[in-house]
This record gives structure tokens, C-alpha cells and sequence, in this order.
């Protein structure tokens, strides 16, 4: 009798864990995952938008939408064709509800989860996130946004914007008008190339750096508050690079066979330091000081103007390795006023390079390539 009552108060024991286990298998067993596709033409225009999620889009050779989440308690790809609501879709809004949410009570942009697609090559994307990344890859044309994740671009063929409050914005090897803009996060751009001459390419930042290599754009204008810039790579034949930066350091990293004009303006106290020879004009404001009031005496010569300054002809200046680690043939020009114009010219002069430094330091370094 013992026995038994020890038997069946061990089964009352573990009763409780059976049934824990029991509820937590059906709870992760009742996660699904939502799938919704639709026909779409191959420049089908995609536009999605969640409060907090990430979102991942890829292109592919089928022409469909395909999307997918399990986190969202439903998914609508509802199409956007003005009077067309047969055969393939020329625009998709992907249309999303939180569990236990009805579609007139929240949707859309207020849904929270993570969602993926696949799309067209060919495709226009408009994707928005409160709190989440965005990745998209392999598609035709990207306007992205989000308020804190980062934007991972790779592959686009026809244009990229992309705005991000503090994340980081990456576009890698893709074609086309590029537009980035952030205002606390790192912004950088790899081995992008114009798909024609009216292509161009701009970034701008408030307090992050922005970081360029081997970009083949004729038009690049970058702007930073309190970033550094930092470009490598060569220049394209002919093209017109800006860069403007109110507190931060301009680095630009050139081969050695780079050609280019340089108009540049720097602060005082700074400097403009150059691995490559430059034949330069250093135009100095005047300073104007201030006379005081001097009565006039019968005796005393009346003051003669001052004469004008005479033109500077152009010189080149060069700086002992010794006083300055600078690689090879160093020029170093030092700053004496509040600003001071640059105009310098290496090789031909190509390409034209506008820099505007108030605060920082301007670095042309011979890469060596």
C-alpha cells in the first residue's frame, strides 16, 4: 500500500512538467509562417512599410512577389494599378496586421515582425522601418529609410537612396544615382560606377563619417558636419568631386598617376599636406586693421594709401622629408588666416577636386597603385 501511494505521488510530481512541456511544444508548434505571392510585371514598383522589423529583400528571375514572415499575424499583397486589377501587377503594396489585429484597426506601417521578399530583378523597391535593418540585394532601383537600423545595399542596377537617423547606410557594387544621407551613423560606398554621365553620386552626414572607395561617378558631392572623410581610389576622367566638412579631417587616397586641379579652402591654423608635387597660387585675404582717428596737424604729411597687393605667380613648395613624415616630394602649406584659397594643380588637371575644411586638415596621400 506503501508502495502504491509512492508511485502515484511521483506521477502527481511529474504531471505538472508533462504538461508544461506539452503546452510548450504546441506554443512553438503554433508558430508559423505567413506566405502571400502575386503575378507582378518585371519593373513591378514594391512598397512595404513596418513600424519595427527587419526587412529583407532579394531579387530573383520569376515574375512574382513573394512574401513572408513569422512574426506578423497576416500578410496582404494588395495591388496598386490605377483601374487594373487583372493579370500581372504593375505596382505592390505589401500590407501587413499583427496577430490578433484586424486590418481596420492596425496595418501597414504599425505592424511589428520581421519580414522577407523576393521580388523581380527588375524591380522598384519603397521600404520604411521604424526599428529594424533593411538588406536588400540584386534588384533594380531602392529608396529605403529607417529611423534607428542599419541599410545594407548590395547589387542595385539603376539608383539607391537611402536615409537612416542613427544607423549605418553600406552600398556596395552597384550602378546608377546614388543619394545617402544619415545623421549620426557611418556612411560608406564601395565600387559603385554611373550608368551613364547624369548619374551621380551624393552623401551627406551631421556627425558620421563618410567613407568612399573606387567610386567611377563624374559628379560626387559629399558633405559632413563633424565626420571625416576618407576616399581611395582613382579619379574618373573629367569628373567633379566637392567635399565640404565643418570640423573633420578630408583624406583623399590617389594613385600615383592621378591628374587633377584642387581648389580648396582651409582654416586657420591648419594645414594642406600632399604626397604629390603641386604647382599652386595661396590666395591670402588681406587683413583689414583698423585706424584710429588722427586730428589733423599743419605740419603733418597727409597719409598716402596703401599700395595693392601684387599678384602672386605660382609657385611650388617643397618640404624636407625630415621636418614632416609626408612620403614622397611633400608639399605642406600652413594656414596664417581664418581661411585661405588654394588653387593647385597636378599632372594635367583632369579632374577638379572643390575641398572645404573650416576646422580640419586636408591629406592628399599617393596610394601607390
Amino acid at each position: 500500500m506503501k508502495f502504491k501511494l509512492v508511485i502515484i505521488s511521483f506521477i502527481l510530481i511529474l504531471l505538472p512538467t508533462g504538461f508544461a512541456f506539452a503546452d510548450g511544444h504546441r506554443a512553438g508548434a503554433g508558430t508559423q509562417k505567413i506566405e502571400k505571392s502575386i503575378a507582378a510585371e518585371p519593373t513591378v514598383a514594391v512598397s512595404l512599410c513596418v513600424d519595427s522589423g527587419d526587412v529583407t529583400v532579394r531579387g530573383w528571375d520569376k515574375n512574382e512577389v513573394f512574401a513572408r514572415s513569422s512574426e506578423v499575424g497576416q500578410i496582404e499583397l494588395k495591388r496598386a494599378d490605377a483601374g487594373m486589377q487583372s493579370g500581372s501587377a504593375a505596382k505592390v503594396l505589401v500590407w501587413l496586421a499583427d496577430k490578433n489585429e484586424g486590418w481596420e484597426e492596425k496595418g501597414g506601417c504599425h505592424a511589428f515582425g520581421d519580414v522577407q521578399l523576393m521580388v523581380p530583378r527588375g524591380a522598384s523597391l519603397y521600404l520604411q522601418t521604424g526599428d529594424g535593418t533593411i538588406d536588400v540585394g540584386d534588384v533594380a532601383s531602392i529608396f529605403a529609410r529607417s529611423e534607428t537600423g542599419d541599410i545594407s545595399i548590395q547589387k542595385a542596377s539603376r539608383s539607391v537612396e537611402a536615409v537612416s537617423f542613427s544607423g549605418e547606410i553600406s552600398v556596395e557594387n552597384s550602378k546608377g544615382r546614388v543619394a545617402l544621407k544619415s545623421v549620426s551613423g557611418v556612411v560608406s560606398a564601395t565600387n559603385l560606377r554611373p550608368n551613364d554621365q547624369n548619374d551621380c553620386f551624393e552623401a551627406s552626414t551631421i556627425s558620421g563619417d563618410i567613407r568612399l572607395d573606387q567610386l567611377s561617378h563624374q559628379q560626387v558631392s559629399v558633405k559632413t558636419a563633424n565626420g571625416k572623410i576618407d576616399v581611395s581610389g582613382p579619379l574618373a576622367f573629367q569628373g567633379r568631386y566637392t567635399f565640404n566638412t565643418t570640423s573633420s579631417d578630408v583624406t583623399l587616397s590617389l594613385p600615383a598617376n592621378a591628374s587633377f586641379r584642387l581648389n580648396a579652402r582651409v582654416a586657420r591654423d591648419r594645414e594642406l599636406t600632399s604626397d604629390f608635387p603641386l604647382t599652386l597660387t595661396i590666395e591670402d585675404p588681406v587683413p583689414v586693421i583698423a585706424r584710429k582717428p588722427v586730428t589733423a596737424r599743419p605740419s603733418a604729411p597727409e597719409p598716402q594709401p596703401a599700395p595693392a597687393p601684387q599678384p602672386k605667380e605660382p609657385v611650388v613648395v617643397m618640404v624636407d622629408p625630415q621636418e614632416k613624415t609626408i612620403k614622397v616630394k611633400p608639399v605642406i602649406v600652413k594656414t596664417l588666416y581664418s581661411l585661405r584659397r588654394i588653387n593647385a594643380v597636378h599632372g594635367s588637371g583632369d579632374a577638379l577636386i572643390t575641398i572645404a575644411s573650416f576646422s580640419g586638415t586636408i591629406h592628399l596621400i599617393d596610394s601607390g597603385n
